[in-house]
């Protein structure tokens, strides 16, 4: 999920263990934010961007990387 906080962007990652929130920036890339130590970027795609079978169908996706992607019905 992506937030906007007034002038600044957050990013809600929910998985199975739990929701992290992250502070982000817009950057050439998609939205940019550091998650232990690494910074990630977070970019729209297809299903296929996300690298995962199941969801090669879907259209309106964000994907931060091979296998980590998020899509919508």
């Amino acid at each position: 999920e992506v937030l906007i906080d007034g002038q600044k962007y957050k990013v809600a990652i929910r998985n199975l263990d739990g929701v992290r929130t992250f502070e982000a920036a817009i950057t050439e890339y998609g939205l940019s934010f550091e998650r232990d130590g690494i910074t990630e970027n977070i970019a729209q795609g297809s299903g296929k961007d996300t690298g995962m079978k199941w969801l090669l169908d879907k259209s309106n996706c964000l994907f931060i990387k091979a296998g980590e992607g998020y899509c919508r019905d």
